[in-house]
């Protein structure tokens, strides 16, 4: 792979990163959706995988999020003596 390709993933990565960050939930699961689609009518093409990578690492930054946030507010304790 030469360098110009190699720094053309690159960006596309972080755009592509970037533009996943901005969608919701559902919109995330029908894009992983759309790409599995594509993905079947043309196997093999690195687009497409790109495009899984970057998914997959959303979806567990998501997650990872949201059990630090449910985590922080589980480990709150109240003070209930009179």
């Amino acid at each position: 792979m030469s360098e110009d390709a190699t720094t053309q993933e690159q960006i596309f990565r972080v755009m592509y990163a970037a533009e996943l960050k901005k969608k919701r939930d559902n919109e995330l699961h029908d894009e992983r959706r759309r790409v599995n689609y594509q993905e079947t009518k043309t196997p093999g093409r690195s687009g497409e995988i790109i495009m899984q990578d970057e998914i997959s690492k959303e979806t567990i930054r998501r997650y990872y999020l949201k059990q630090r946030g449910s985590k922080s507010n589980s480990d709150i304790r109240f003070d209930l003596r009179i």
